[in-house]
């Protein structure tokens, strides 16, 4: 049972920190299609955690949100 644990803890925090990543590596820098290939990762696992029936369901917002803001960024240069 405690790996199970460990692994939900592992896929929620991916969940919560691409996104935030992506943006970083906005911020940085990074080539384009780095950025553009991490936020369509970001945006999709937002949805997908969206989609869950249970209350936390906004949770998914944070990765789409940043996944978005990424891509405006690389945009920009």
């Amino acid at each position: 049972m405690a790996s199970l644990a460990l692994l939900v803890t592992i896929i929620i925090l991916f969940t919560l920190l691409v996104g935030p990543i992506t943006y970083l590596l906005a911020k940085i820098g990074f080539p384009s299609i780095i950025i553009y290939i991490l936020s369509l990762i970001s945006i999709l696992i937002g949805i997908n955690f969206c989609l869950i029936a249970t209350p936390v369901w906004y949770l998914g917002l944070l990765p789409i949100y940043c996944g978005y803001i990424s891509i405006r960024l690389a945009n920009k240069k």
